[in-house]
């Protein structure tokens, strides 16, 4: 019953969210390469796109987008439309997909998915003209955490060995989190709930559950600058909030970009992905862009 539940939710999410994009138009000044397999295993879920800014001359710096979807439900064409209009603004982006939790792996798994795409991104630099020391992250609603896991497994022996990753051979020099789930161990029913589905069962005895919650895990002390973006009409905002107090408690340099309700419409969870035409989206794209920048000039 609660696999029906959840299957029957997760086809009104997608409904929605293709009803929303079905109108939307790709930017002009983009080139784009679609469905690059970083693991040769022929699983959907290991493939990525990556955008380029039109006519683009030599090596560029890059991002690296995670989707959202609650760890469950998504892939890169949600956030095809965002990667273009983040592609615009000079930087090469790679779209990944990540296998799925309840059905195909959990959340260590998806980790070592995308630390699997990190290095094959790293080892085909010079294929996808990119600088590889000019690199960063980003990710949207689960694919906070994931980002964030991400770049902290990058830099760490320790964490390679905990989630069985592999080195995945690049440093970021700056995370995005937009509408962040950064709160694995929340005790609200929803949260349990989601750990039941993206975890296995004992997971709270498992090694690796304290290193998913931000707090506990040391390496965090030398986590890259982070910029963060989230709005009053988030249900995540909470969340957001109390991982800019994590941050800060560990040392590491953020910068909060908060949007106010407004009157005349919603900004809702995700604006920037569905909406990038909505001017706050616009603002929340270049103040990123030029929060990534700032690291590398």
């Amino acid at each position: 019953m609660k696999r029906y539940l959840i299957s029957k939710m997760l086809k009104s999410w997608k409904k929605r969210d293709q009803a929303i994009l079905a109108g939307k138009v790709l930017p002009d000044g983009v080139e784009e390469i679609r469905d690059v397999a970083y693991l040769d295993d022929g699983h959907s879920g290991h493939l990525m796109d990556v955008y380029y800014p039109a006519e683009a001359k030599g090596e560029l710096p890059f991002i690296i987008d995670i989707h959202g979807g609650g760890f469950l439900y998504g892939d890169k064409e949600l956030n095809r439309l965002y990667g273009h209009h983040l592609a615009r603004r000079g930087f090469a982006v790679f779209n990944v997909n990540y296998r799925l939790a309840l059905n195909d792996t959990n959340l260590p798994g998806q980790l070592a998915d995308l630390a699997a795409a990190v290095a094959f991104i790293s080892a085909n630099a010079e294929r996808f003209r990119i600088a590889p020391e000019k690199g960063f992250i980003t990710g949207e609603s689960a694919g906070g955490i994931l980002a964030v896991m991400t770049a902290l497994i990058a830099q760490s022996a320790r964490l390679q060995e905990m989630f069985a990753t592999g080195e995945p051979g690049l440093d970021f020099k700056a995370a995005a989190v937009t509408f962040g789930m950064m709160d694995i161990d929340d005790k609200h029913i929803g949260y349990w709930g989601l750990r039941s589905m993206c975890l296995e069962k004992g997971y709270k005895k498992q090694p690796y559950y304290q290193n998913l919650i931000f707090a506990n895990i040391p390496e965090m002390a030398t986590l890259a600058p982070v910029f963060l973006a989230t709005s009053a009409d988030d249900v995540l905002s909470p969340s957001m909030k109390n991982f800019e107090r994590t941050l800060k408690r560990w040392g590491v340099e953020s910068e909060m970009q908060y949007y106010e309700r407004r009157k005349d419409r919603k900004l809702v969870h995700m604006f920037n992905v569905f909406y990038p035409e909505y001017e706050e989206s616009v603002e929340m794209m270049d103040r990123m862009t030029e929060f990534f920048l700032r690291r590398i000039k």
